[in-house]
């Protein structure tokens, strides 16, 4: 037990938390084969089978899940003590695990792994998508950072504030609506696209007490008037779908502001429903002394700071014209 690898025990965390070794390999980045073989070592060296296969998965021994909370938290403790007190971004080999939905890939991510290239080339990124147990890893340090909407935490979790981010209605440059002017509540339900995240932390059409948690529900909430509306998960698909259609829809106003700048759609300015989204940056409060982390938090608020810039420049937000009398 003296000499036994600590390699070992990252592989049995993994395993603990994926219950496969496929998804283990993929998350250690190792090959499947490698991982049988560090089962089988600890197997010997612990004297235990440690898991047993099921139908659901590998299911842990009882000597598994009582060494399990100590492991996890062994790791974190070596992890800690291990991370550099000074962070250099030009010569640093360090990987970051960042969280954050299509909204965030789409405008702020570019931005900040273009960033990440130039000033620091040896730094890995991993994207992974937010889900209701973001809290737990968190805690157990599968994830430094997330973006998304803001939510509400243990005090441990800090809950950073970025921006609001405003709600516009956007049609095709060619839609009718564009010289009707047509009040919202005479707008037919079929020609508004509703937005139904899959994942929290996502930007809906509506806020949270609204919107159906899932397309299957908002079916059995319709009225059988609007059960006809199309219905998607994440608003670059509205956007989309608005710029080949006679659709609208309510979306985050920089990601309409991609398709307004390529002139596929523009805003509704008649309509306003005065809905805005608290954007946040979400991480773990014993990190706040790792300076590693420290400088990945500035480069996303950099980022952020340039896609608003970048905006501006290519005149971000066009209206639709006024009526002709």
């Amino acid at each position: 037990m003296t000499s036994l690898d600590l390699n070992l025990l990252r592989i049995f965390d993994a395993l603990m938390q994926h219950r496969s070794v496929t998804r283990a390999a993929d998350h250690l980045g190792l090959t499947q084969s490698a991982v049988s073989h560090a089962l089988a070592r600890l197997r010997t060296a612990l004297n235990d089978v440690l898991f047993v296969r099921s139908q659901s998965g590998l299911q842990p021994t009882a000597r598994a899940e009582e060494m399990a909370a100590d492991v996890r938290r062994g790791l974190l403790h070596f992890r800690n003590a291990l991370s550099p007190t000074a962070f250099e971004p030009a010569t640093a080999e360090r990987h970051f695990t960042v969280g954050a939905g299509a909204y965030f890939c789409t405008l702020i991510i570019p931005v900040l792994v273009e960033q990440l290239r130039l000033e620091a080339p040896g730094v890995s990124l991993r994207l992974v998508p937010l889900g209701e147990t973001l809290v737990q890893e968190l805690d157990h340090g599968e994830i430094d950072l997330a973006l998304g909407t803001s939510i509400e935490a243990p005090s441990r979790i800090v809950v950073e504030p970025l921006y609001q981010e405003k709600m516009v209605w956007i049609a095709s440059s060619s839609n009718p609506l564009l010289r009707e002017r047509v009040p919202l509540n005479r707008i037919d339900d079929a020609k508004r696209i509703i937005v139904v995240p899959t994942r929290p932390f996502e930007i809906a059409s509506k806020p949270d007490e609204d919107a159906p948690a899932s397309p299957g529900e908002f079916e059995r909430r319709a009225p059988a008037s609007s059960r006809n509306r199309i219905t998607v998960y994440e608003s670059q698909t509205a956007v989309a779908l608005v710029a080949r259609t006679d659709l609208i829809a309510l979306v985050p106003e920089k990601v309409a502001a991609l398709a307004i700048a390529e002139n596929r759609a523009m805003i509704l300015d008649w309509i306003s429903e005065d809905l805005s989204y608290q954007m946040v940056m979400i991480w773990h409060a014993r990190q706040r002394a790792d300076d590693g982390l420290g400088w990945l938090r500035a480069r996303v608020r950099d980022a952020i700071d340039k896609s608003k810039r970048d905006g501006k420049s290519r005149g971000e937000i066009r209206l639709s014209k006024p009526m002709r009398r």
